[in-house]
């Protein structure tokens, strides 16, 4: 398939309602390198006094995520060897309970890196901790109610300094005004308000992009105007909005494609982008093995620049408008 073929799709998908979450999402081409099912082990049940079991068997095939998913974790568990030259990092990434964010941090462990989970509630911390049982902690809040996202900070900052935070947690099909706290104003508190990390941070965005507007009258007033594809806009112009306010942070946006998680096929089967490819912009940004060196202030997209990115982007005065903008509505200014 080539580019231009993709960009079709994924655009004519906004308006026919195919299109989802590039941010948390993965193909559906069967790898010949990948098992076909996922392990069918018995879920153990919780002992940390949550009394909640996990879901189904490993890796929730079905109940949060594809077939897809579980033959990719299944993958990356008996394939990916531990980092033998460069330093482990401690990593955070919100949204990994399933999908590209459950890919990248599977991962992660298996190179011997130190991460910590993010679940949006004791359910999929049980879920988590039984999938990835490798993981430092976990922590529990629901990107979609802002008082839960600021305690969540708290209990962030209360684990220490991370080197690398990826902000991959993102919904899709819900209301804007569930879009607008879940995908926008949550990683901007996130940002805000927990201490910057040492080395880098990365936000997950998405091709759909192209076709949002920043909304800043909407952010401004109080109002809840803003859809999915504007969320992956604000996200894009945060991040590169974040790497001008901070030189010395490397920060980029990441769009893993679309991809068959079980977000991206919620509206049908067909996903078109590669799998493998969806987390491993994310892997060799944080290993600092990223082709041609460290970037920062990019948006990027299976491992090279994004060609085709909204103006808004990449041009100051609407990173800092929008930064303003969500000072404004948040009440927590950037520092």
């Amino acid at each position: 398939m080539t580019e231009m073929t993709r960009r079709i799709l994924l655009l004519s998908a906004t308006v026919f309602g195919a299109g989802f979450l590039a941010a948390c999402t993965s193909s559906p081409r069967q790898r010949e390198d990948t098992p076909s099912s996922a392990p069918t082990i018995p879920a153990p049940v919780q002992t940390d006094g949550s009394g909640l079991a996990p879901r189904g068997e490993l890796y929730g095939v079905d109940i949060y995520n594809t077939q897809h998913v579980a033959d990719e974790l299944r993958y990356i568990e008996e394939n990916i060897q531990p980092l033998t030259d460069g330093d482990p990092k401690r990593i955070l990434i919100t949204g990994s309970t399933a999908g590209v964010g459950q890919f990248a941090a599977a991962y992660f462990l298996r190179r011997g890196h130190t991460v910590v989970a993010h679940a949006r509630n004791a359910q999929r911390e049980a879920d988590v901790r039984r999938d990835l049982p490798g993981l430092e902690a976990v922590v529990v809040g629901d990107l979609l109610n802002l008082e839960e996202t600021q305690a969540l900070a708290e209990q962030i900052s209360a684990l220490g300094a991370f080197d690398v935070i990826i902000h991959n947690a993102g919904e899709y099909g819900l209301p804007n005004e569930q879009i607008l706290n879940a995908n926008s104003l949550s990683p901007y508190l996130l940002t805000a308000v927990v201490d910057a990390p040492r080395e880098q941070m990365m936000y997950l965005t998405s091709d759909l992009h192209l076709s949002g507007d920043l909304k800043l009258d909407e952010l401004r007033s109080g109002g809840t105007n803003v859809n999915y594809n504007d969320s992956k806009l604000h996200m894009a112009t945060l991040a590169t909005g974040v790497a001008r306010r901070r030189p010395l942070l490397r920060v980029n946006a990441v769009a893993p494609g679309w991809v068959p998680t079980l977000m991206g096929v919620h509206n049908g089967p067909y996903a078109p982008d590669d799998l493998r490819e969806s987390y491993m912009t994310l892997v060799l940004l944080t290993e600092d093995t990223y082709p041609g060196g460290q970037v920062t202030g990019q948006f990027l997209f299976q491992r090279k620049p994004e060609t085709r990115v909204h103006p808004a982007v990449h041009d100051p005065e609407s990173q800092d408008a929008l930064l303003s903008a969500f000072a404004e509505r948040t009440k927590v200014s950037l520092s």
